[in-house]
């Protein structure tokens, strides 16, 4: 009997009920916004889970970044602080709004902290944006939504890649002035394209409703409303992955440990993350490496990817660093070049010790390759 192969895009494992769901939105006639069932839903589910007080659903997670922006009136002669490494689309929903980009230096953790982030605080700063990366929290997330209340700075916090984390003992999305979260087709939730907005100020989150392009939102005041709206047929997509996240994610985890465990042991890493005693705080779906030089990282990347399994290198180009931005930090701290991650897939938890041998094997092979 042939063994079910690694599966990586975990929506494929709720597609019986995303189709079902579908069949009856496309039967019922109403896959507009207008007069949806599962959009309001999905809405209030995920302002349930991560704690706000109510979520906006919207087309991309890059629609609710701009609307983000817009919402809180940022504009030319401002400035709004974002990480050196995050979507490209961060730095363009600032760009579009006429304020200036400041880039913050990540450090190791692939995010900035504090000590990144205050340097480039001055009279003009009004937004800074924090993201959880790679399926694992911002560290010291408490402390700079802190620090940044007191300054009344508001904290947008891109969740695109964390679904089902917490950081610094909550789930992440809930410490940002607004909170901003992705249903692209690489995400643990996937709908194709869609994202969403949270918050807990009710004019803020009607304004959202009106800018997005609900018709049906009264807002003091004339404003230009666009079209940035979920579909019902992508809400019907999500709800059955929503459902299904913690179990997925505790799946997920649990081959994570096993593979940190079998990398951990390798001399040529110079660091395997998460650690064990952090992986309940991430959703399992990355095992980050760090290596000593940039050609080490792009030839483990390369023999991951030949090996059938995915990974990720931030090499030239890649549109998920400063690099390739017009905008780039005044230094950098980090090479980043020096990492790359493994995705986790979903397997049956029979298959788990052979996943976690293979991921050490092919390492152990393409580092000893290299040193040669």
């Amino acid at each position: 009997m042939t063994s079910p192969a690694p599966i990586y895009q975990y929506s494929a494992l709720t597609a019986a009920d995303q189709a079902s769901l579908a069949a009856s939105v496309i039967r019922v006639g109403t896959a507009t916004p207008v007069g949806a069932r599962y959009l309001p839903q999905l809405e209030r589910t995920v302002a349930a889970r991560i704690g706000r007080a109510a979520a906006v659903a919207v087309a991309s997670g890059s629609s609710a970044l701009e609307l983000a922006i817009r919402g809180l009136n940022i504009g030319p002669g401002q400035e709004v602080i974002i990480p050196e490494v995050g979507w490209v689309s961060i730095g363009t929903a600032v760009a579009n709004s006429g304020a200036a980009v400041r880039v913050a230096p990540v450090v190791a953790t692939l995010t900035p902290g504090w000590e990144q982030i205050e340097p480039l605080i001055n009279s003009a700063t009004a937004a800074v944006v924090l993201a959880h990366l790679r399926g694992r929290p911002a560290p010291g997330i408490s402390r700079i939504s802190a620090e940044l209340a007191v300054r009344g700075i508001p904290l947008i916090e891109d969740c695109a890649q964390a679904w089902e984390v917490f950081a610094d003992g909550r789930p992440a999305g809930s410490w940002g002035t607004v909170a901003v979260f992705s249903t692209q087709a690489y995400k643990m939730i996937a709908t194709g394209e869609g994202g969403l907005l949270l918050a807990d100020d009710p004019e803020f989150l009607s304004m959202i409703r009106a800018l997005a392009g609900d018709t049906r939102q009264p807002f003091p005041g004339a404003v230009w409303r666009g079209n940035h709206r979920m579909t019902e047929l992508s809400a019907a997509l999500a709800q059955p992955q929503l459902d299904h996240l913690s179990v997925l994610a505790e799946t997920l985890r649990c081959l994570q440990r096993r593979t940190v465990a079998a990398l951990a042991g390798l001399d040529r890493l110079s660091a395997v993350v998460p650690e064990q005693q952090d992986i309940p705080a991430t959703n399992g779906s990355i095992v980050g490496l760090w290596l000593s030089a940039p050609e080490q990282a792009r030839r483990l990347a390369d023999a991951y990817h030949h090996a059938g399994m995915r990974s990720w290198w931030p090499g030239p180009g890649d549109l998920h660093t400063a690099d390739a931005w017009p905008s780039q930090p005044d230094r950098h701290l980090t090479d980043v070049r020096c990492y790359l991650d493994l995705q986790i897939p979903w397997l049956p938890e029979e298959r788990h010790p052979s996943f976690a041998t293979a991921a050490a094997v092919v390492a152990a092979d393409a580092l000893g390759r290299c040193a040669r």
